[in-house]
């Protein structure tokens, strides 16, 4: 049975999300193995909540002293880092459920945690796209770089 027609059989059983949805968000098509099939689609969800985690807390949050992470952070305001903070705790939240999903290791905390995703991921995206465009629009503006990264020599 292909990937899709095994979703399906899932979809009815858990009232999941379409396939194509979640396919579009998350790439679930290039799931290799498909014994276990909620599973893996959490897999995929919590790689892409991990991704974009990592970029808000590196470049908004808590810089490292990385070149580009210590410019990038300066490009927003305190507002913006609070906004940015609250993306991050659902961002959180949701990888947590996802290891909470695998430890019970069954499809319906699995479903409950992809359909508890879908229902906000696009409101979230939107919101980090917001600061994914401000960030990269800082790298075409003229900066003084010994002012912008505290340069010290």
């Amino acid at each position: 049975m292909d990937m899709q027609k095994k979703y399906e059989k899932l979809k009815k059983k858990y009232r999941l999300p379409s396939f194509d949805d979640i396919n579009n968000e998350f790439e679930i098509s290039s799931i290799d193995n498909d014994d276990f099939l909620l599973r893996e689609i959490r897999r995929k969800i919590s790689e892409k909540i991990e991704a974009y985690t990592k970029f808000l807390e590196e470049q908004a949050l808590q810089p490292s002293t990385d070149v580009a992470n210590m410019y990038e952070f300066k490009v927003f305001d305190d507002e913006e880092r609070r906004e940015i903070f609250n993306i991050y705790k659902r961002l959180m939240f949701f990888s947590r459920f996802s290891i909470e999903a695998g430890l019970y290791e069954n499809d319906e905390k699995t479903a409950e945690f992809i359909k508890s995703v879908l229902d906000e991921w696009k409101e979230i995206k939107k919101k980090i796209m917001k600061f994914i465009v401000k960030v990269k629009k800082s790298w075409m503006e003229e900066k003084d770089i010994k002012e912008d990264l505290g340069y010290m020599g």
